[in-house]
Order: C-alpha cells, then sequence, then structure tokens
C-alpha cells in the first residue's frame, strides 16, 4: 500500500504551519500585555473618567476610597451623586469589575455591586468624559437613609425597591415600596397627606433639567391616589389626584383639611408646586 506523504499541515514543529513555540508565546504575551495595563494605569484616571463622566450639569460625583484590587478590579468606600452641593444618593462599600478592553479606550465598563441605605444596589456603568450609560437596580433600600427623599420634602420609613437606566442625559426611573410610612409633606405651603399611603408604586422620564413623572400611584387604607406632572430646572409642577373611601369623607377633619381642593364626591386635585 502507499504511504501518503505527510500533510504540509501537520509538520516538525508546529501546528497548520505555525509553531507550537509562537503558539506559546502568544498566549504568555497576551495575559501579560493586559495584566501590565492594569498595573500601570493610575487609579487617579479610573476616578477621573468616573468623575467627569457626570460633570458639566447640574450633577456630580464624589468618590472616597477607591482602591484598586487585582487584574481589574476594584473597591470604593462612597460614591456619592451631587447637586448643587446638596447630597441626593449615596452607595457605600462598592465592589466592581472592569472590562479590560474599555481602559485602552479611556473607558470605564464595569459591573458592580454595593450597598445604599441599608439595602443592596447592582448594576452595569459604561462611562466615559461627558457620556454615560448606566443600568441599575436598587433592592429594599431604606427611604429615610437616602437623602434625594428629604431635598424634596418626604420624610417616612420603609423601603424601596427598582430600576434606573440612563444614556447621557436621558434616563428612566420604575420603583415601588409595599411597606412605607410617611410623614404629611408641605409643599408652597399646602399640606399633602401622604401619611394616608403604605404602597406607591410609579415611573418617571429623566431629559436633561426636566422630570416627566409620567404616573405614581399611591395607595392605603379605603383610599388611593395618582401623582403627574413635570419638574423642570429643580421646581415642581405636579397634581395629586386624590379619592378618598366613604370612611375618610364623613370624617370633618379630613374634608376640613381638603375641602378647597374638592373637585367632585370622592375626587379632589392637590397642586403639588415648590422648588426641589
Amino acid at each position: 500500500m502507499k504511504n501518503n506523504p505527510p500533510s504540509p499541515h501537520f509538520g516538525k514543529g508546529g501546528l497548520g504551519g505555525f509553531p507550537c513555540k509562537k503558539i506559546l508565546i502568544v498566549l504568555i504575551v497576551i495575559p501579560a500585555i493586559f495584566w501590565g495595563i492594569w498595573l500601570v494605569f493610575p487609579k487617579t484616571s479610573i476616578q477621573s473618567i468616573m468623575e467627569d463622566s457626570i460633570s458639566g450639569g447640574r450633577f456630580g460625583l464624589e468618590i472616597e476610597g477607591l482602591k484598586k484590587g487585582l487584574f481589574y478590579n476594584l473597591s470604593v468606600d462612597s460614591l456619592t451623586l451631587k447637586t448643587s452641593g446638596e447630597d441626593l444618593i449615596s452607595i457605600d462599600n462598592i465592589y466592581a469589575r472592569i472590562n479590560p478592553l474599555s481602559l485602552i479606550l479611556l473607558r470605564l465598563n464595569l459591573f458592580f455591586d454595593g450597598g445604599i441605605g441599608e439595602g443592596n444596589i447592582s448594576g452595569r456603568m459604561n462611562l466615559a468624559k461627558n457620556k454615560v450609560q448606566i443600568e441599575i437596580d436598587v433592592k429594599e433600600a431604606g427611604i429615610n437613609a437616602i437623602p434625594l427623599f428629604k431635598l424634596v420634602g418626604i420624610e417616612g420609613t420603609g423601603t424601596i425597591s427598582g430600576r434606573f437606566t440612563m444614556i447621557n442625559g436621558t434616563g428612566h426611573v420604575d420603583f415601588f415600596t409595599e411597606d412605607a410610612s410617611f410623614e404629611p409633606a408641605i409643599f408652597s405651603g399646602i399640606t399633602v397627606p401622604l401619611n394616608f399611603f403604605h404602597s406607591v408604586r410609579g415611573s418617571f422620564d429623566i431629559k436633561g433639567n426636566i422630570i416627566d413623572v409620567v404616573s405614581v400611584a399611591l395607595e392605603g387604607k379605603n383610599i388611593y391616589a395618582r401623582l403627574k406632572g413635570i419638574i423642570k430646572d429643580g421646581v415642581m409642577d405636579l397634581n395629586m389626584e386624590l379619592m378618598p373611601g366613604i370612611s375618610f369623607i364623613k370624617d370633618p377633619l379630613f374634608v376640613y383639611g381638603l375641602e378647597r381642593y374638592k373637585v367632585s364626591p370622592g375626587y379632589y386635585l392637590i397642586p403639588v408646586k415648590g422648588k426641589i
């Protein structure tokens, strides 16, 4: 039987005409390059990318205790979103994993986990100078531990969960709470009876300096409400539709406080105005 000649692709010292030694070198060099980039990339540059991604507008980031870990991991003691010097939201004990390829392009593409208001937060961020793409999930964060609520005049206890997405200056928020206990809120001298409600579910859109409150549904025992409107340049122009049950309508104190907002039996329209 005639022997076939050896294939030119499986010769001595190589696979497919490519020496095994070179393959080994490539397998060593590529990880070394990625490891080297991480070693020489300063943490100050990482912090600058994060802070610059939300600079130049009404909002800013304050970062404390950023530390580089092993192979594209980092930790942050606290990250606070601010506006006009006021704290809005603070995330603590953040652990993040970075996509190595993003650093070559001076971007940060990272996945993270952390704590917020005694609850949990996780998500993904793709950050560059003045560019941001964010997806965040919040689970059971304490309402009284989130400065944003006090800043807009809402105080209470309970937990809140939700999802936040943003691409550059356009964002969307969905949220809900089923165990809230609020204090009555006062906006431009008008008392809004938030203390009647324990369950809230809503969503709003963010575009530049405008927050469009698409719908916020509030529910308590024998009472319901809906909140809609616009917040522009930090000024609220909202309306609350209040629909109390018979037990509230028969309560003289309730009727006395809200009589001027009565539109029809069992239906009240309360303006929610004022600067945040």
